[in-house]
């Protein structure tokens, strides 16, 4: 049904609402809390924790609570994690409340990425996260007009506790359209649902055991360190490799962001004119053009290389996602999705890390290098995983 599609697609905007917060109040935080600036990334992991967490716990929860349900309590949980770090005193509190809005975001990201790869087509996948995109350019917007207006950041996230607030609310009152889509055996579309077996009980090596798992898993971990890699690393690049000003590094390592989104519309356009693997391999490959056009062209095409490195990055994750039940089978692929999403969170929280490691105590200027490391890796991965589920040679 159209209507659910649509609420699926407010939430996954309340799902990125979170994710580009901490960075962009962290400034404005760590005085105010009183603790260093590299404690950042101790609430990143904190959060990264819980979600590995939720998803572990996914596939057991989704056979005793509907998706809605399992969504509806999961937003709650993150509206009070937001209004929670508003009223934040002091460090130790933050970590406990991190981990809530870890438990919570995990559970929305794994149970509607599930919802829609069974029951939708990729071009809805793909619009999905284009939605998440823009609700990762709404919190840097809220919050700079606050500071511009000498506002806290404290009301920063009160405000985005009370837009998560609302979007909660919005879930449980469609609970009667979920409910009758749950009879129905109509797609959005008009079509018969491709995917209508039951869900199986199967552990974490029997899933893993499955031709290609290894290599899916694989691939979600190489593409999550690349595309996490870039956003938080893409702006110290620019500053101590290239010798931009703070600002205007801050302005280009904006196009990524816009790039992702604009990126994910278009491939969302273009999905059910192209077979999902062709899909994966246009992003990949723009994504390569533009760390090339990184590590070759002078500074008047760095703006254009990030906005390309952002909208190769598009179709990539949520086209992956769909891939799921279709190379795996309905019935499997809560638990495989489930583990997809530990792995990209597991790459999303050590791989920048390391680099960051690597950075300071080598140089920066190897961050279009790593990143491309991390683009190769996705491709081999993703083509293994056709090549070892459908026993194929090539690809």
């Amino acid at each position: 049904m159209l209507s659910i599609l649509i609420i699926i697609y407010i939430a996954f905007i309340s799902l990125g609402l979170p994710d580009s917060m901490l960075g962009t109040a962290w400034p404005m935080m760590y005085p105010d809390l009183g603790v260093p600036v590299s404690w950042a990334g101790i609430i990143a992991a904190t959060v990264c924790g819980g979600t590995v967490l939720s998803s572990l716990l996914y596939a057991r929860i989704s056979r005793r609570f509907s998706t809605i349900c399992i969504t509806s309590a999961s937003v709650a949980m993150t509206a009070a994690a937001l209004l929670l770090f508003s009223a934040a005193s002091s460090f130790p509190f933050l970590l406990a409340i991190a981990l809530l809005l870890g438990l919570g975001a995990g559970s929305v990201d794994t149970a509607l990425n599930n919802y829609v790869a069974l029951h939708y087509k990729a071009r809805a996948m793909n619009f999905l996260h284009a939605f998440w995109g823009i609700g990762t350019l709404i919190g840097p917007v809220i919050l700079s007009v606050f500071f511009a207006h000498g506002i806290s950041w404290r009301t920063g996230y009160r405000t985005l506790g009370a837009m998560q607030g609302i979007v909660c609310l919005i879930l449980i009152l469609s609970a009667p359209l979920w409910r009758k889509a749950g009879r129905s055996s109509i797609t959005a579309d008009g079509n018969e649902p491709a995917f209508t077996e039951a869900a199986e009980d199967i552990g974490i090596i029997a899933a893993l055991s499955k031709p290609g798992a290894v290599a899916a898993v694989m691939g979600f971990f190489a593409y999550s360190a690349l595309e996490q890699t870039s956003m938080l690393w893409a702006a110290t690049f620019l500053v101590e490799a290239r010798g931009f000003s703070e600002g205007n590094a801050a302005a280009y390592a904006g196009l990524l962001f816009w790039g992702i989104t604009s990126g994910r519309i278009i491939s969302g356009l273009i999905a059910t004119h192209m077979e999902s693997r062709n899909l994966i391999r246009c992003g990949q490959a723009v994504v390569l053009i533009g760390i090339l056009i990184l590590l070759a062209i002078p500074e008047a095409a760095t703006g254009a290389a990030l906005f390309l490195i952002g909208m190769g990055f598009g179709p990539i994750y949520p086209t992956m996602l769909h891939q799921t039940p279709e190379y795996f089978g309905a019935a499997a692929s809560s638990r495989i999705m489930a583990l997809e999403m530990v792995a990209a969170y597991i790459g999303s929280a050590f791989m920048p890390a390391a680099f960051g490691i690597i950075g300071r105590n080598v140089s920066m200027s190897l961050f279009p290098a790593y990143i491309l490391f991390f683009v190769l890796l996705n491709t081999l991965m993703v083509e293994i995983k056709r090549a070892r589920r459908f026993g194929i040679r090539s690809c």
